[in-house]
């Protein structure tokens, strides 16, 4: 195909929402020989993006999730002109985020029919939500659908991952198991916080080294009462994306609800165990190797909801995710740690 395809990507605002467009950009690169791919994001993402080798130039547009930000747009699409670019792909779905190319007149726009912003586009597609994956979603915009060569894969510096390994102090002596009890959505993506001490307790049993890693300041408290620095240590609130990247490449098993850190380590081919609550793994996946890992999912009879908030009273609260028993998840995890 020809090499003059230079496509400008608005990016989702969630890690791993990122993460599974990465299989977009892995879809342009093999099939627009020596395109240009270039990403405007959030300025939290910029050292994330960088692990994306398919990804020429990040610019960051800090505009809060209610804010128009038509001044910042305008100075951006400015800034962008002069690039060229032969297509936009808009991957969010608010009337804002099709502003810029729209400013830029990109002659093809590319996104769904979102917020009456058909408008703004030159190509555009009826969004009927849950029907596809995310992935999917994001695939359809170019045509595609997802196959295992787009799975997600970072590219880890070999030697920013030693610097951060000390930094942390990961231990070699033992098998290194992570666990991720935060989910940024909300309280029904969450595995109850006794259940993740007492999976803790059970590795620390096993003398195993147990990490917990997230980036909530508010909860790390919660999970440094039972961190004795030997055999369980807390790390929430004490990395950024990039590290985490870098020392989940060493994980020997990651735990994790379905989160921005669970499609990470998805990602970094590492063995991983996924809770479901509210939400649905046909929807949003790890797009994981097989082989790799496996998802623990009980649905109920009001499964998936989507819900942020559980609405059911008393002991049916979160049932979905109390059905999910630390023993079941310590029985999962003897496949990928003996």
């Amino acid at each position: 195909m020809s090499s003059t395809n230079r496509f400008l990507i608005i990016a989702p605002s969630w890690i791993g929402d990122l993460l599974m467009s990465q299989s977009l950009f892995k879809y342009l690169k093999s099939n627009y020989d020596n395109c240009l791919i270039d990403i405007i994001a959030k300025p939290y993402l910029k050292d994330f993006i960088k692990l994306m080798p398919e990804i020429n130039n990040t610019y960051e547009l800090d505009i809060e999730h209610r804010e128009l930000g038509l001044s910042k747009r305008i100075s951006m699409s400015s800034k962008l002109k002069m690039n060229n670019y032969t297509t936009a792909i808009i991957l969010t779905n608010t009337f804002k985020s099709a502003i810029i190319p729209w400013l830029m007149r990109i002659p093809e726009r590319i996104g769904y029919k979102k917020e009456f912003r058909s408008m703004l586009l030159t190509k555009d597609f009826k969004l009927i939500k849950h029907k596809d994956t995310m992935v999917d979603r994001y695939l359809k915009l170019v045509g595609t659908t997802f196959t295992n060569s787009l799975r997600p894969s970072l590219k880890i510096n070999l030697d920013k991952s030693q610097e951060y390994k000390e930094k942390y102090l990961l231990k070699n002596s033992n098998k290194n198991i992570f666990l991720c009890p935060e989910a940024e959505y909300g309280s029904t993506k969450r595995w109850p916080k006794d259940y993740w001490i007492t999976l803790a307790k059970y590795f620390k049993k096993k003398n195993l080294n147990v990490y917990f890693i997230g980036k909530d300041k508010i909860s790390a408290s919660e999970y440094e009462g039972i961190a004795d620095n030997v055999s369980i240590v807390s790390l929430i609130g004490k990395t950024d994306l990039d590290h985490a990247a870098h020392i989940l490449s060493f994980a020997d098993l990651v735990i994790a609800n379905d989160s921005g850190l669970m499609h990470l380590a998805a990602s970094l081919d590492v063995n991983l165990i996924s809770i479901y609550g509210s939400s649905s793994p046909f929807y949003t996946p790890p797009l994981m190797n097989d082989n790799r890992g496996e998802v623990l999912y009980h649905q109920i009879e009001c499964s998936p909801c989507f819900k942020k908030i559980c609405p059911l009273p008393g002991d049916d609260n979160l049932k979905c995710l109390k059905n999910i028993s630390p023993e079941e998840v310590s029985l999962k995890s003897k496949v990928y740690l003996d």
